[in-house]
């Protein structure tokens, strides 16, 4: 279910949609509303076997095969230059990890129509469901009756819904206004990849008078600005946000459409920008092991870090990168060279050099999903941990070097660069919520 508590109640009395998001695709579909579902498809999956991945692909391929509603099953699609085995490796245990939704739905004043977009980091899926309290066990007999989930443990024998199930501290926006359309876009050129056969079933924004930016401007509200990261093996890199499906596919990486930036001081590295003055989004693409890359969101993250003038707050699952930070020499061949941390560790210590106050906070789980005696999970918080010991270091030697400057000034690593990981306490005997643990 969508909803939980007096909200379900209410749409089950009201009658007219369902609170089920399957069946309120299908009914919006009949009702003529054109339904375009991009859904991961669980390499290891059958009508036997569930898959190891737990994702429902065949529950869902079934359950919309004879309706209305266009529903395509995409996996992780690897290089040309992977072995057989990376090639399986990367279509069982990955995917394109992209989560949003689209309409066009009524504007509040009733003056016609507007883009909607919600998009963030929480699956629609079972157990998902959760609010600012986080329950562990509390739940289980009402609003997580029958939808209780945790992919942090092994339960054995014991169900999963005798709990505790896993608590979510997520994000989902709902974004309005002109940057939806780059989101549309996003979602078009994935779908002209992945699903080309069905590429007539997008919608031409230009025939809803919902392609320009000045008719969809709205006043108030925050500005945002969305980025990602995806590489030409799963997207067509599409050269406007105002193109119309019958001339979409022709124009993709035109030669018209790109011109080549050489970089100085770069390895096999090149980037290509756009030369067509329209464009909003995608506006720098890299080049990659052959293929065209959008690491928008890693040049963003870098660029505000740069900006930040007293404090940076990240929340994130994974924490790590730098490598060639790292103390341990052999760990640096490890490809894992964001350059996030580097970034973060620079700004604090220009400020200790400077003497300003700068503090990054960031929140982090106590070990991303999985079980944490894994190999994959601990080989994620050994890459976590080197990330986070070659921050410490050469903050630390930022502080001694000001210390010896300034005599009798006491300053520690804390003072600039905090880690925190989030956790909730319930006792599954009484289900009420534990305080703060003691410090004895």
């Amino acid at each position: 279910y969508l909803l939980r508590g007096a909200e379900l109640e209410e749409a089950k009395r009201a009658g007219k949609h369902s609170p089920r998001i399957g069946d309120l695709l299908i009914q919006k579909s009949e009702e003529g509303v054109v339904v375009n579902l991009m859904q991961w498809d669980d390499y290891t999956s059958n009508f036997v076997f569930p898959g190891m991945m737990g994702s429902h692909d065949e529950k869902s391929r079934a359950f919309f095969a004879s309706t209305k509603v266009n529903s395509v099953f995409v996996h992780t699609v690897g290089g040309s230059s992977n072995t057989f085995s990376e090639h399986q490796n990367k279509m069982i245990g990955f995917t394109h990890h992209q989560k949003f939704v689209v309409v066009d739905a009524p504007k509040e004043d009733g003056t016609g129509l507007e883009l909607k977009a919600f998009i963030g980091g929480i699956d629609l899926t079972e157990g998902r469901w959760d609010n600012n309290t986080h329950p562990l066990f509390r739940t289980l007999r009402c609003e997580h009756k029958t939808d209780a989930y945790n992919g942090c443990f092994l339960f054995g024998r014991r169900p999963v819904i005798a709990g505790p199930r896993e608590p979510w501290h997520d994000i989902h926006s709902c974004v309005t206004g002109p940057e939806v359309i780059n989101i549309v876009q996003a979602f078009s050129e994935r779908w002209m990849s992945q699903a080309p056969k069905l590429s007539g079933e997008l919608i031409n924004l230009r025939n809803l008078k919902l392609d320009s930016p000045e008719l969809l401007w709205k006043e108030g509200g925050y500005c945002a600005q969305t980025s990602r990261s995806i590489d030409g093996r799963v997207n067509y890199f599409d050269r406007s946000a105002r193109q119309n499906e019958t001339n979409l596919r022709a124009s993709l990486m035109a030669s018209s459409a790109w011109q080549i930036k050489n970089e100085q001081n770069t390895e096999l590295s090149r980037r290509f920008e756009s030369t067509s003055g329209d464009i909003k989004f995608t506006r720098v693409l890299d080049y990659k092991k052959g293929r065209p890359v959008d690491s928008s969101i890693h040049t963003t993250m870098i660029h505000h870090i740069r900006r930040a003038k007293h404090f940076i707050y990240i929340e994130s699952q994974y924490f790590m990168g730098s490598s060639f930070m790292w103390s341990n020499s052999s760990d640096r061949k490890v490809k894992c060279n964001n350059l996030v941390p580097a970034e973060i560790t620079l700004k604090i210590c220009s400020k200790i050099a400077a003497g300003e106050k700068f503090t990054v906070y960031i929140l982090l789980p106590m070990w991303p999903e999985g079980v944490a005696g894994s190999k994959q999970v601990q080989d994620i918080l050994y890459w976590q941990r080197s990330t986070i010991e070659s921050m410490f270091k050469k903050i630390h030697a930022a502080l001694v070097h000001r210390m010896q400057q300034c005599n009798g000034e006491s300053i520690e690593v804390s003072d600039y660069l905090n880690f925190y990981s989030l956790g909730t306490r319930e006792a599954p005997s009484t289900s009420i919520r534990l305080g703060i643990p003691s410090s004895k």
